[in-house]
């Protein structure tokens, strides 16, 4: 079974999501800022994080540094979305490893491939 971790602190924005990834198979833990999800990722095993570039807390790249850091977070996927991106924050993060980036709104075949892209499904 594929650990799925979501971020967003938009409840609305959430259930989406977390509905396109159950539509999918997954089931989603959800947190709704950063620095509560990087908790969830260093007490349990994750194979991805879906994550809103706005989830707050702390930035994207500073999230993925702070993932890669656990040997717990070594291999975990994370794919980063977002409604009105940031060039310079989603080009740290890819350079920290996420794996790819969603603008927004995405709909379940989007997320679908962009999850099989990066191995997850």
């Amino acid at each position: 079974m594929v650990e799925c971790l979501l971020i967003d602190r938009d409840a609305n924005e959430r259930k989406r999501v977390s509905q396109l990834l159950g539509d999918l198979g997954l089931k989603a833990a959800e947190r709704s800022a950063a620095i509560e999800g990087l908790k969830y990722c260093n007490d349990n095993f994750t194979d991805v994080v879906v994550m809103a570039t706005s989830a707050g807390g702390m930035a994207a790249s500073d999230f993925i540094r702070q993932v890669r850091k656990s040997p717990r977070g070594k291999k975990t996927v994370v794919i980063l979305y977002s409604a009105k991106p940031n060039a310079d924050e989603i080009s740290k993060s890819i350079l920290e490893g996420a794996a790819d980036f969603i603008m927004q709104p995405f709909d379940r075949e989007l997320l679908q491939f962009k999850l099989h892209q990066a191995g997850v499904i």
